[in-house]
């Protein structure tokens, strides 16, 4: 009962974790006039929140090591309630840039200890645990852009949002102090050999840097890419939903899925859909809608069966989940901070083949470590 009670409040967290995900793509404009920037003044708070991940899951990594697991996620939450709050006030750039890397540390660490206690709680059953932990990370990031949308609808602004977020989320912290942190259990042995285990995680490692890489440039970009294609505010922001939709729905199916078929094979099914959404983008005239319900599918399940497939060939304690956050930020970081400017010199036009090569690398990534565990 307790497994199951601590498995249900990890999953209401990544609602949370994920609504605070979702809301800055979305949001981006309203961002730009709360403080009149320019879309590339702007896409600096992108750059903000990686560091915040970075530096973050660094800090996690660490802590979670040293601290009972359920401590340091409460004070990381309670640190972004604190930041949701205050966005709607921001006056400046360089206020805005401070409040989203402070939500960008919280987000990583909340995100790094819910993986980590659901790694911990449950062992070697954890694959279907944490697709569907990440199936509600993806429904917290689809129902971000409709809590904007209906913070309008009641008269007020998208700032409403951050703060009905802020509000789900203060239920969470006295939750978890009520509950046992699980923890770290090494293994008997490790399937990866000890010589081969720095170069096959610097490889997993790079495989996690570009998947983030090309999801959260599509989650950050496409409804700016909507506008300046020239679609209304509301129609771009719900475009999010809808990937974030079908990012849910392919995770849910995943899970029965994953009974008749193993992790390798979706991973290169995924991969396959992902680049195939980028050359329909790229080459036919499809409505965005459809190209975001197909490029979220490519997305779906696969930083899940990733993350559960590297805890199968070597054990993920604090410093390694750590480490595998670190490069969720940095792929949070390079990728999406770039396109601002690259749609400045390059026009929008450029957007679609930025997320070809971010999918061909990935793929590309993803072939070579294959390739290493085999061998």
């Amino acid at each position: 009962m307790k497994e199951l009670t601590r498995t249900a409040l990890y999953c209401a967290m990544f609602l949370a974790v994920g609504a605070v995900a979702g809301l800055l793509g979305p949001s981006l404009i309203y961002l730009a006039g709360l403080i009149d920037a320019s879309v590339a003044e702007i896409s600096i708070v992108f750059t903000a929140r990686a560091i915040g991940n970075i530096l973050g899951a660094l800090l996690a990594g660490r802590m979670f090591d040293r601290w009972q697991g359920h401590h340091y996620i409460i004070v990381m939450l309670l640190c972004m309630i604190f930041g949701l709050v205050l966005v709607p006030f921001s006056t400046s750039l360089p206020m805005l840039v401070v409040l989203f890397f402070l939500l960008g540390a919280t987000e990583v660490s909340a995100n790094a200890g819910g993986n980590m206690m659901m790694l911990w709680l449950h062992k070697e059953k954890v694959g279907s645990y944490v697709t569907v932990l990440h199936l509600c990370h993806s429904a917290g990031s689809m129902l971000a852009p409709l809590i904007l949308v209906f913070a309008v609808w009641t008269g007020l602004d998208y700032g409403a949002g951050y703060w009905m977020v802020a509000l789900y989320a203060l239920c969470l912290p006295l939750l978890l102090w009520r509950q046992p942190s699980p923890t770290f259990e090494a293994r008997a042995s490790e399937v990866v050999p000890a010589t081969k285990q720095k170069a096959t995680f610097i490889a997993f490692l790079t495989v996690i840097f570009l998947y983030v890489g090309f999801e959260i440039t599509i989650a950050g970009w496409i409804s700016t890419y909507a506008v300046l294609s020239g679609e209304d505010q509301n129609s771009a922001a719900i475009l999010v939903t809808w990937f974030f939709v079908s990012l849910s729905l392919g995770r849910l199916f995943s899970v029965p899925l994953l009974r008749w078929i193993s992790p390798t094979q979706g991973i290169y099914g995924l991969l396959v859909i992902s680049l195939s959404g980028c050359l329909m983008m790229l080459l036919s005239d499809a409505s965005l809608v459809w190209i975001a319900l197909w490029l979220g599918l490519g997305c779906s399940a696969f930083f899940p069966m990733l993350f559960s497939y590297g805890n199968s060939i070597m054990s993920l304690d604090g410093k390694r989940t750590g480490m595998v956050f670190v490069c969720c930020g940095l792929g949070a970081l390079v990728a999406p901070s770039l396109t601002g400017p690259i749609i400045d010199v390059f026009s929008v036009a450029a957007f679609p083949y930025l997320l070809l090569v971010l999918a061909a690398l990935m793929a590309l990534s993803w072939q070579r470590l294959s390739v290493m565990t085999k061998g």
